[in-house]
């Protein structure tokens, strides 16, 4: 019979000679702990391993046995691979979670770190520390929504620069509503509201910077220098309808959590639709709403202090449609029609008035572009005609030879406005 071999460190060595001089009796349970290093408890265990298995008791069961934790060389070569040919740009926590749902790789995020940094493939960041100072948060849901917009390369150069409108909840870390717009413009700012409110109800108020359709900052008209008094802009005229208030930031700093939130989006959400090969708003919008938002809510999200969300539900006699319009004024000319962006617009009769000649009304260009036009508390029947350009109104006005001579030439139109013959 082959005898077992036991190799002994020089650790181990000592160990077995002190708990050999204790089972002598020639030391007692607590000067063995104290030349081991032990607790009394770890020496009377230790003993007992001694007296019944002999030497081996000193050594450690898990000794020549490849560790259950240990990452095998395959599974850090695939690493390594999905690393180098596709997640390059990925931060190391992104490429853990990665690893875990697309690929059913489980790692840490520091086996991952020491493992890129030994294969040189990142190297140790020094960034020198900020100073901080945080805020405490909202204690109830829907309490403060803050809201900005983030023009950035969102494709990699795959399409043109596009711009992210976000809302985050100061309480909670939640994205209740995100969308990818062409422009940073009023309606697109709008559409966000009024989908975030759709969804989750009326919050008590939204944090938003100094942007020309938050809030009116124009100095040229005399009547603002003497009062100091704006006009209110389309979104202050929406929100106010519905009870809900705009906060202006002073600085970027102010509103932090939307800060980080594009820093964080940038990081995870663009290098996430450069692997899907996403190239345009579209399908850009689809893969936020299913796919991202969704995860980075379950992620990220909190509870909030207190359980009760602050959010108002909607009264069902609000038209969201008409609320979250951009409205403007106009005056009924003496043939009861109006113009509004070079449109002309004819009010049908109604009963309700004879005319409507001279009569203030309100033009309401919805989200979705159509026009409806309201006097006072209700909307009057309208029919749009169809305009006739410049130049048709002149050959209409002109006497029947001219007219039959310019039919014949064709008309060229100048700069300064002055129609010319065209010679054959």
């Amino acid at each position: 019979m082959k005898e077992e071999v036991i190799t002994l460190s020089q650790k181990e060595i000592t160990k077995h000679s002190i708990i050999k001089d204790l089972l002598d009796g020639k030391l007692k349970n607590k000067e063995a702990a104290r030349l081991l290093n032990l607790s009394v408890r770890q020496v009377i265990r230790l003993r007992k391993k001694v007296k019944r298995d002999g030497i081996k008791g000193v050594v450690h069961g898990n000794k020549g046995n490849v560790p259950c934790i240990a990452i095998l060389a395959p599974v850090k070569k695939t690493i390594l691979n999905l690393y180098s040919n596709t997640y390059k740009d990925y931060n190391c926590s992104h490429f853990k979670e990665t690893l875990e749902e697309e690929h059913g790789i489980s790692v840490s995020r520091e086996f991952i770190r020491t493992l890129l940094l030994n294969a040189n493939l990142r190297t140790k960041s020094r960034k020198r520390p900020k100073h901080r100072a945080r805020r405490d948060r909202m204690p109830r849901e829907g309490l403060l929504i803050q809201m900005d917009t983030s023009e950035h390369d969102w494709f990699f150069g795959r399409a043109p620069v596009a711009s992210l409108i976000a809302a985050i909840d100061d309480a909670t870390g939640e994205v209740p509503y995100a969308l990818f717009v062409d422009s940073d413009s009023t309606v697109n700012n709008m559409q966000v509201m009024r989908e975030l409110i759709l969804n989750k109800g009326l919050p008590a108020a939204f944090y938003v910077d100094r942007a020309s359709h938050f809030k009116t900052t124009r100095h040229s008209s005399y009547s603002v220098n003497l009062t100091g008094i704006y006009e209110p802009t389309q979104i202050e005229m929406a929100l106010s309808e519905i009870g809900i208030n705009l906060i202006l930031a002073n600085s970027p700093q102010a509103k932090g959590r939307i800060e980080r939130l594009f820093k964080t989006f940038q990081d995870r959400l663009l290098k996430e639709m450069r692997v899907m090969g996403i190239s345009n708003i579209k399908d850009a919008n689809k893969y936020l709403h299913k796919t991202f938002l969704p995860k980075y809510n379950s992620k990220f999200a909190i509870s909030p202090k207190e359980a009760a969300p602050a959010y108002r539900p909607l009264p069902n006699h609000v038209d969201m449609d008409a609320v979250f319009s951009v409205r403007e004024e106009r005056t009924v000319m003496a043939d009861n029609t109006l113009s509004f962006k070079n449109r002309i617009f004819q009010i049908l009769p109604d009963g309700r008035r004879y005319s409507y000649a001279k009569a203030k009304v309100t033009v309401e260009v919805r989200l979705d572009s159509t026009v409806y036009i309201k006097y006072k508390e209700y909307y009057l029947n309208v029919k749009e005609l169809k305009t006739v350009s410049k130049p048709d109104r002149m050959l209409n006005t002109l006497p029947e030879p001219i007219t039959r001579l310019l039919q014949k030439y064709p008309v060229q139109k100048q700069k300064s406005d002055i129609f010319t013959l065209q010679r054959g």
